[in-house]
C-alpha cells in the first residue's frame, strides 16, 4: 500500500520521469507475473495522461505522451507472452493514450517543426537496439498465433473491444504516417544517416510478402502491408526524401513488387499504393531515369487488364498518371491513347481549379505537381494537340489559359524568399509554355500576347532562367525572321543527349582527323553544365552551317532535345536544305518511338549506325562535302517503312507562318495604365512584383527600350 501511494504521489505532480521509471520496471514484473503491480502502474499512467496534457505546455506534453507510447509499444513487442495486453488496465491505458495522441496530431498548435521532433522520437525508437527487426518479426508471424487464450486470463475484459498486438503495431505505424504528413524535413543528410535501417526494414517487410513466394494473403495481412505501404507512400510524397529512397533501391524494388504474382492477385487492395509510389519516384530526375532503365512503362502495361477488371476509378487514374510519368513512346494503341488523353483532360481541368484555390490545391494535388504531370503528358504529340485544339474564334483556349496563368504567377521567380511549391509551379509552367513554343502554329498565339512577350523578354535577361531564354529565342526566330541573315563562317554544331557523351567524343575525335577546315562546336568543349547553357548554345545553333544530330533512344525520349531540335529547324534558313542537317544514329537498328522525332527529321539525311566510327565519319564527310542528293531515307530507319504524308498540323503551321511573314517585331510597351481592358496584367500570387525587379530595368535583347 505504501509503495502504491508513493507511485501515485509521483504521478500527481505530474512528473513524467517517474512514469517512465515505473514503465521500465514492467519487464521484470512480466517475469515474476506480479499482476497487482502491473495493473497499478497501468492505472497510474491512465490517470496521469490527462494531467500531463493539461498541466504542461503543448510542445512538452506532446513529446511526453509520444515517449510513453514508445515505451508501451516496446513492452508489447518484447512481451512474447502478451501478458500486458491481456490486462484490462492496459487496454484502458492504451485507448486513452491513443485518443490523446490523435488529439495532438489534430491540434492547431502542432507546427511542422514540432511534428518533425515527434517523428524523430518515433523513428529513433524504431532503430534503437535493432527494435525495428523485432517489431517486424512480430508483425510477420503474429498472424499464426492466437491471443484469445491470453486475453481470457482477465475476467474483466470484454474481448470484442480489446486491441491485440497486431492492432497496436498498426496504430504505431499510423502515428508515424500521420506525423510524417506534417513534418518539415530539416536535414536530408541527417535523415539518410539516422534512418537508413528503418527504410531498409520497411522495404524488406514488403518484400517478405510480395517477392519471396506467391501467397494468397488474408484480409489482416493485406491491412498490415497497406499500413506499411502508406508510410512509404508518404515518404515518397516528400520531394526532398526521394533521393534517399532512390539510393536505397526503392526504384528496383517497387518495380519488382509490381511484377510479383502476389501483387497481381491482390491488385485491387495494393495497386493504388504501389503504383502511386512508382509515380512519386518518377518525379525525381534520377528516379525518372532509373524507372525507364527498369522498363517501368512496359511493366505497368502488363497490369492494364487487371486494372480494368478491378473497376476502381482511383486506381485507374493513378495507373494512367504513372503511365504518363514514365512513358517512352507515343506510338500506342488507340485504347491506351484514350486512357492517357482522358487523364490529361482531367489534369487540365483540376489545374484550372487548383489555381483558384488559396492553397493552390485540388484533389490532393498541388498546382506544381499537376503542371509537372501535364508537362510529361505533353511529351506525347497527340496529347498536346488534343488539349491545344480546344478552339474559340480560331484561338486555343488552352494557350490563353497557360499564358494568363504565367502572368499571374511569374513573380515567384523573382521573389528573394519565395514559396518553394509556388516557385516550382512557375518553373513547370515555363516548361509547358516552352513545349507549346516548339509548335509554330501555337507559338504565334503567344507572340500575339504582348504582355507575355514583355515578361518573357525581361526574364530572358536574368540569370538562371534557361527556359525563359529558350522561349524568347523561339519568339525572336518568328518575329525577326525576315531580317537579312549575316554571313557566317562554316561551322558544324553537334546535337546529342548527354548520356551519349562518350560516343559523341569518339565521333568528334574521328571528325577532327578529317581536317575539314570547318569549326566544330560541341557543348562539352565550350560550356560547363549550368542553368544558363542556352545563352551560349543558341547563338552557335543560329550560326551553324551544318547541324549533326546524334540520334539515340535517350535523345528521342528527351523533351529538351525536342525543343532544341525544333529551334534548330527554325533557325538559319540559309543552311543547305539537303545537307544542312544530318542525322547519325548511334544504336544498331535504331527506331524512334516518338512521333515528334520522326516528323521533324523525316526529310533529312540519315547515316545509319555501323560498328566502325571511322566508317560513319567518312560517310558523313562524303555527304556534306561531295554528295548532292541523299541516298538515305530517315523514315526507313526511324519510322514506318512507308512515307507518311505530313500531318495536318504541319500544313497548318506552314500556312500560319506564311500569314506571319510580314510581322517582324513585337510591341514593347505595356498597356496604358488608364486602359481597363481585359489585357491588364493579373495580380501575381507572389507578393514580389516584377515591377520591383524587371520592369525597372532599361534595355532588351533587341536593343529596344522599355520601362
Amino acid at each position: 500500500m505504501d509503495e502504491t501511494s508513493s507511485i501515485s504521489s509521483k504521478v500527481i505532480k505530474p512528473h513524467y520521469l517517474s512514469l517512465l521509471e515505473e514503465l521500465s520496471k514492467l519487464s521484470e514484473l512480466s517475469i515474476t507475473v506480479d499482476i497487482a503491480k502491473i495493473d497499478t502502474i497501468f492505472d497510474n499512467v491512465t490517470e496521469s495522461i490527462k494531467d500531463i496534457l493539461e498541466c504542461m505546455p503543448f510542445q512538452k506534453s506532446a513529446m511526453v505522451l509520444i515517449t510513453i507510447m514508445n515505451s508501451i509499444v516496446r513492452l508489447c513487442v518484447t512481451d512474447e507472452s502478451n501478458i500486458f495486453i491481456s490486462r484490462q488496465s492496459f487496454q484502458s491505458m492504451f485507448e486513452r493514450l491513443h485518443k490523446f495522441i490523435m488529439k495532438i496530431f489534430n491540434s492547431e498548435n502542432l507546427s511542422p517543426v514540432r511534428a518533425s521532433d515527434i517523428l524523430d522520437s518515433m523513428f529513433m525508437n524504431f532503430i534503437a537496439d535493432d527494435f525495428i527487426e523485432i517489431f517486424f518479426r512480430r508483425f510477420l508471424f503474429e498472424d499464426n498465433l492466437s491471443t484469445n487464450d491470453s486475453l481470457q486470463q482477465d475476467n474483466k475484459s470484454s474481448q470484442g473491444n480489446m486491441v491485440d498486438l497486431q492492432q497496436i503495431l498498426q496504430r504505431y505505424i499510423l502515428y508515424s504516417h500521420s506525423f510524417l504528413l506534417k513534418t518539415a524535413v530539416l536535414s536530408i543528410d541527417a535523415f539518410r544517416y539516422h534512418y537508413r535501417p528503418l527504410l531498409i526494414a520497411l522495404q524488406k517487410f514488403i518484400d517478405s510478402y510480395l517477392i519471396r513466394t506467391f501467397q494468397q494473403l488474408s484480409t489482416r495481412q493485406l491491412q498490415e502491408i497497406e499500413d506499411v505501404l502508406i508510410l512509404i507512400l508518404t515518404m515518397t510524397d516528400k520531394l526532398s526524401l526521394l533521393p534517399v529512397l532512390i539510393d536505397l533501391d526503392y526504384i528496383k524494388n517497387s518495380v519488382e513488387w509490381i511484377r510479383s504474382e502476389t501483387f497481381l492477385f491482390h491488385i485491387a487492395a495494393l495497386g493504388l499504393s504501389i503504383i502511386t509510389i512508382v509515380y512519386n519516384l518518377s518525379r525525381d530526375k534520377v528516379g525518372f531515369k532509373k524507372l525507364r532503365a527498369e522498363k517501368a512503362f512496359d511493366v505497368l502495361m502488363t497490369l492494364k487488364q487487371s486494372i480494368d477488371e478491378a473497376n476502381n476509378k482511383d486506381l485507374t487514374e493513378s495507373f494512367a498518371r504513372a503511365l504518363i510519368a514514365v512513358s517512352t513512346s507515343d506510338e500506342q494503341s488507340e485504347e491506351n491513347k484514350k486512357l492517357i488523353l482522358d487523364t490529361s483532360e482531367t489534369l487540365y481541368k483540376i489545374c484550372k481549379q487548383a489555381d483558384k484555390d488559396p492553397d493552390l490545391r485540388c484533389d490532393g494535388y498541388h498546382l506544381s505537381e499537376i503542371l509537372e504531370l501535364l508537362q510529361r503528358a505533353f511529351a506525347n504529340t497527340y496529347v498536346i494537340k488534343h488539349i491545344m485544339e480546344d478552339m474559340t474564334d480560331g484561338k486555343s483556349l488552352a494557350i490563353d489559359y497557360f499564358a494568363g496563368l504565367f502572368l499571374s504567377f511569374y513573380g515567384a521567380l523573382l521573389d528573394p524568399d519565395p514559396n518553394d511549391l509556388e516557385k516550382r509551379a512557375v518553373q513547370y509552367l515555363l516548361k509547358v509554355l516552352l513545349q507549346i513554343c516548339s509548335y509554330p502554329a501555337y507559338l504565334q498565339q503567344l507572340i500575339d500576347n504582348d504582355q507575355f512577350c514583355i515578361i518573357i523578354e525581361a526574364l530572358a535577361t536574368r540569370p538562371k532562367q534557361d527556359d525563359a531564354k529558350r522561349i524568347w529565342c523561339h519568339i525572336q526566330e518568328i518575329t525577326l525572321r525576315d531580317m537579312p541573315k549575316k554571313e557566317t563562317a562554316s561551322k558544324i554544331y553537334i546535337s546529342y543527349h548527354y548520356t551519349d557523351e562518350e560516343i559523341c567524343k569518339e565521333f568528334v575525335n574521328e571528325l577532327k582527323k578529317k581536317k575539314l577546315g570547318i569549326q566544330i562546336w560541341v557543348d562539352y568543349e565550350n560550356v560547363e553544365v549550368c542553368e544558363d547553357m542556352w545563352e551560349t548554345v543558341s547563338p552557335n545553333i543560329r550560326s551553324a552551317s551544318t547541324v549533326i544530330v546524334l540520334a539515340s533512344n535517350a535523345y528521342g525520349e528527351s523533351m529538351d532535345k525536342f525543343q532544341e531540335l525544333s529551334y534548330i529547324l527554325s533557325t538559319n534558313k540559309a543552311r543547305d536544305p539537303q545537307n544542312g542537317l544530318v542525322v547519325i544514329t548511334t544504336e544498331p537498328n535504331f527506331s524512334s518511338k516518338r512521333s515528334w522525332m520522326n516528323n521533324l527529321l523525316r526529310d533529312h539525311t540519315v547515316i545509319p549506325y555501323e560498328n566502325n566510327m571511322g566508317h560513319m565519319v567518312s560517310r558523313l564527310y562524303e555527304q556534306i562535302g561531295i554528295a548532292k542528293k541523299s541516298p538515305f531515307s530517315f523514315l526507313g530507319i526511324l519510322g514506318k517503312s512507308k512515307r507518311r504524308k505530313r500531318s495536318q498540323s504541319v500544313d497548318s503551321s506552314r500556312s500560319d507562318l506564311n500569314r506571319l511573314s510580314t510581322k517582324t517585331d513585337i510591341k514593347k510597351e505595356l498597356p496604358n495604365s488608364n486602359n481597363k481592358s481585359d489585357n491588364t496584367v493579373p495580380k501575381a500570387h507572389s507578393s514580389y512584383s516584377i515591377a520591383n525587379s524587371v520592369i525597372t530595368v532599361t534595355g532588351s535583347a533587341t536593343s529596344a527600350t522599355w520601362v
